[in-house]
This record gives C-alpha cells, structure tokens and sequence, in this order.
C-alpha cells in the first residue's frame, strides 16, 4: 500500500457564486458549491476514515447535507489515503466527482419541480454545470514536499482543460440567461409574468439557465435575507412594537401575491419585520406597477402605515454593506505544518473560526453568505459594520492562536484578518455591490499599495456621487476610536452633515500650497481647518463643541486633510439610521 495526497477542486467559482444579480443567487450559489462538496469529502471519510485534511469539522455531522449550515465546506478538498496504486486513488476520485454532481443534480431537482421549464434545455445543461478536478502524489516520506508538488499538479491539471461536444438540443435561437450570458434559457415562452416570474424575481424580458434557476428555487427560498432588509434594520429596530406590528399587518398579504418575500432564515432575528422590506423603498413604484384591484388595495394600506410611522420615525437609510475578509499570509501559514496532523491541526483551527462567523455576524444584525476557512462574505447593517469587522478580526485571531504556538511561528509571522466592507444603495446592481467589496477587501489587504496588512477597508459608494475609500490598521487603536466617536457625533448631531465636504474643499482650494516652496503648508490648512470649524454650526445652531473640533484636529494632525474629509464622510454613513441623515429623500 502507499500513501498518497489527493487534491480536489469544484467549481466554477465565477458561474456558481460570482454570476449574481440577487441576493438570494449570491447565497444560494455559495450553499449550493458548498454542499456539493460537502457531499465529495462525505465519499472521502466514509470510504477512508479520517483521512481529511481539508475540510476537517469538529462535529461528525459536520459532512451532512445541511440546509442551514453552520460552515460552508471550501471547494477545495485534501485527504491523505492509503492506496494499491494510483488506478485505486483514480477510481476514488470518480466516485467523489459522482457524488458531488448527484448532490447538486438532487438540488436541481428541487427547483425544477417548482417551476415550468424546458425539459430538453434543462436536461442538456444539469450535467454540465459542476467542474470537478483531481490530483495525487506519492507522500511517502516528505511531507512538505508532497504537499508542494500537490499544489502544482492540481494547479496543472486545472489549466489543462476538457472540452465536451455541447448536448443542446436543436433550437430556434433561444435567450441567454440574464445572469452571465453563458447558457440559454430554461424557461418556456409562455411562462406567466405575473406569477413563475414574480417566484423567480424576473422581469418580462430577464431569463435563466438551470443554475440560474437552482438559484433562485434551490432549498428553502425563505431563508436567505435581501440586501434591503439589511439596509432597514437599524430603522426597524428603533420602531416601537406597535408600529412593527402594523407593517407585520400591512406586509403579509402582500406575500400571497409575491410582492413581498417572507424572510425567515439567520435564526429568526428579523421577526420584528420578517420580509424583504423592498417595499418600504419602493412603494410608489409598485403601485404604479399593478393592475390588479387587491394588490393596490393591499399596497394602499401598507403606504397609510409606512406614512404614518415615517412621518414621526423618518425614512429608512437605503445604504447597506457588503463585507469580505480574508486571512492574510495564509499560504506561508499553511507551508509550515511538515505533516498531515499538523495540517490537520490549521484545519480544525479555520473552520472552528467559520464555525463561529454566522454568529458572529447574527449578533451584529447582518447575515453571513459564506464563511468557509478564512474567507468570509456576509451582509451587514451601517451602524455594526465596524463592529463587526473588529470581532471577526479578534476571533480569527484567538481561532489561529493555539496552532500558531504549535508551530512555532513568530508573532509577526502569524495569521491576521484583513476586512473590506463595500457600501452601497440598496437599488445598485449587486455585481456593482459585490465589486465594491472586493475592492475595499484588496484595499485592506494592500496588495497594490505596499501597505501592511491587518487592516480594514471602507468603499462607500454614494449614489449621488463618486467613491470615498477608507484604510486603517486594526493595530491603530486610536484612529479606530475616533472613527467611532466621529460617528456617535453625526448621529447625536454634533457636527454638521457639510463639515466633511467643506474640509475636502479646503484641500482643494489650496492643493498649490507645497512645502518646498518655502511656506508653512501644513500650518495654512490647519489655520483654515481652525477658522471653519469656528464658524461652523450644527443642525440645531449650536457651535461645534471643544472635544469635536479636538478630534478633527487631532486627526488633520496626523493625515492629510482629504483622507480626514474621506474619513468623516465614511462616519457620516456609518452612523446613520434614517434616510435624512445621509441627505436621502
């Protein structure tokens, strides 16, 4: 017998995850990849027991099929097994490949009983959805080695494509599928608008392919969370009981005609308002979109509460954030453990910190989408953004500590967590979103920039204007506090709204000043900085109080003034509840 490390990879990540124009197709293409591997390291451990690297659960049901995981399982698999000869470890690795395609098959089926479609298309494209590869090396003495050459023949065996003649059925040119453009549709011409449509969250004019449609009906559609129920929390927790319980009222025949969607996934946390709260955005819209008599009477009486309640309470703020974070120098991490256990070890040690991600971001009202190893992607409230980055960052931290000291790896070796959190209206394209936040992950990260990592990233994306970007060390403590207390001033209303733009003009206007002309730069703009912030006034005509204009300051002191002007920007955003307070009608 000899022993061997095999590699699987599934995906593709970009059409399964990446291929997304709703929240619910970025959430359930996440849980769908997951589940199919899942389904492959199940075939993995019962075939040869403990034989897992990666994943590596604490719990013996950790590789069951899940509807609401816990952990997402990576799509990359590792196992160390015993074999006769690598005809074996092929024939293995097939029957995982099966697995994970009957799984995803099984899900499809879900879908498909939901909904009309064209069974011929359907059946052409449901076996071709998932791509599997596989790769092994003898590990018989050098561990470390072995897992290197690994790397590089799965990385090989990834480049070197399969191409399969298309078993499309002949067609009369059908539509591509509206979320990439890859496939054609699966829907019939006939669907009906007002009802599969309305299920399927499409307009007249938008398609689906299978996967496309497994994403929008796969598993239970009530359990994912809309990015507009995110952005409203904050709104809605202020509301008193009452009022929550007359938009409850308002919105639940609303459901029955697909205008509203029942949110009832993350534990039941949003039960004070359990739908999408889209409408509370867009009612005059949907009014106007309508014909049928009910739905306007139902509409009708949902805008007499929501008017009635904003009139006192103000609108709900339509602005949300994406978050992303990833483990910074992983791969040097993963590189020391010269054994299988030890590997095993940094496994056990990442997914008990995904373990603890769901909760982590449920406690900060949000909604994680994918928490797998060390990559994390979920959707977050304004006012816990900061938050909850903080306590994902400590928790990675204390989550790799123990194994760290295992290997022996020095403090400035070990792994951090960098965060990116991408703002934006909740009208936005969710591509447009999720770009945001991988920016704003690469910007903490510093790849581009030369920065060090450990960091956190803001991209706030104002509709009604450009971008403004964010960057500070976790290790920076006190820019952090006064990222927060900044932000308690605007929501307390202690600065006024302009003071950010006003301070970003005073930059402008003198950008000619340079130091090496032999004036006093720095001491110029923070004598213009001292008289604006002299003459400024807050909503109610109050001046600005001493310990404000201190931390402005303090912070003009140590950045340049448009960072200052980014940052007080981003705290405006970050601290609003309502509409109002961000300048939104």
């Amino acid at each position: 017998m000899t022993r061997y490390l095999v590699a699987l990879s599934l995906g593709p990540v970009q059409s399964m995850i990446g291929a997304a124009r709703r929240t619910r197709d970025l959430w359930c293409g996440s849980w769908l990849l997951s589940e199919a591997a899942r389904a492959a390291a199940r075939v993995l451990d019962e075939r040869h027991p403990d034989c897992l690297i990666f994943p590596r659960p604490d719990r013996p049901d950790g590789l069951l099929p899940q509807e609401r995981p816990q952990a997402n399982i990576s799509n990359v698999l590792r196992a160390e097994i015993l074999a006769t000869d690598t005809e074996a470890v092929r024939t293995l690795c097939n029957d995982v490949k099966r697995a994970a395609a009957m799984r995803l098959t099984e899900l499809g089926e879900q879908a498909r009983r939901r909904v009309a479609v064209r069974e011929d298309v359907w059946n052409a494209q449901i076996d071709d959805i998932l791509e599997c590869y596989a790769a092994w090396v003898p590990c018989e003495a050098d561990y470390s080695e072995a897992s290197c050459r690994l790397g590089a023949t799965l990385a090989a065996r990834k480049a070197t494509r399969d191409f399969s003649p298309s078993r499309l059925p002949a067609s009369e040119g059908l539509p591509k599928s509206s979320l990439d453009g890859a496939f054609e549709t699966v829907l019939p011409k006939d669907l009906k608008r007002h009802s599969a449509r309305r299920q399927l969250g499409l307009s007249e004019n938008e398609q689906l392919d299978a996967l496309g449609v497994m994403k929008r009906l796969a598993g239970d559609v009530e359990q994912f969370t809309a990015y507009s129920r995110i952005a409203a929390d904050p709104w809605i927790e202020s509301l008193d009981e009452e009022q929550q319980h007359e938009l409850r009222e308002a919105c639940e025949p609303l459901v029955g005609s697909q205008r509203a969607t029942r949110v009832k996934g993350n534990d039941g946390i949003y039960s004070a308002l359990p739908y999408d709260a889209q409408l509370l955005f867009r009612l005059e819209q949907a009014l106007e979109e309508t014909n049928e008599e009910s739905e306007r009477r139902s509409l009708g009486a949902l805008r007499e509460r929501v008017r009635s309640i904003t009139a006192s309470r103000g609108q709900p703020v339509p602005y949300a954030a994406i978050l992303k974070a990833d483990g910074d120098r992983m791969g040097k991490f993963l590189a020391k453990a010269s054994s299988a256990e030890q590997s095993r070890s940094i496994s056990q040690a990442l997914h008990g910190f995904a373990s603890q991600v769901r909760k982590i971001v449920q406690k900060h009202r949000g909604h994680a989408i994918y928490a797998g190893g060390d990559d994390v992607l979920a959707l977050v409230p304004l006012t816990q953004s900061i938050a909850c980055a903080n306590e994902l960052a400590e928790q990675f931290k204390a989550s790799l500590e123990p194994v760290s000291s295992e290997l022996n790896v020095g403090a400035d070796e070990r792994p951090t967590l960098s965060v990116g959190l991408g703002i934006g209206h909740f009208m936005q394209p969710l591509g447009a979103l999720r770009a945001r936040a991988e920016k704003a992950e690469k910007l903490a990260k510093g790849d581009d920039t030369g920065c060090p990592r450990n960091a956190l990233a803001v991209v706030l994306g104002v509709r009604s204007g450009g971008e403004h970007c964010l960057r500070l060390q976790w290790s920076d403590s006190a820019a952090l506090e006064d990222l927060e207390a900044i932000a308690d001033a605007f929501h307390d209303g202690k600065l006024p709204s302009r003071i950010a733009y006003d301070l970003r003009g005073i930059d402008q206007r003198l950008v000619w000043l340079r130091e090496d002309d032999g004036c006093d730069a720095k001491g110029m703009r923070e004598a213009e900085v001292r008289r604006l912030l002299h003459r400024a006034r807050t909503v109610k005509g109050y001046k600005v109080a001493g310990e404000e204009r201190k931390l402005i300051e303090r912070r003009i002191a140590e950045q340049p003034l448009a960072e200052v002007a980014d940052l007080l920007i981003v705290a405006r955003w970050l601290a609003a509840r309502t509409a109002a307070e961000v300048g939104e009608r």
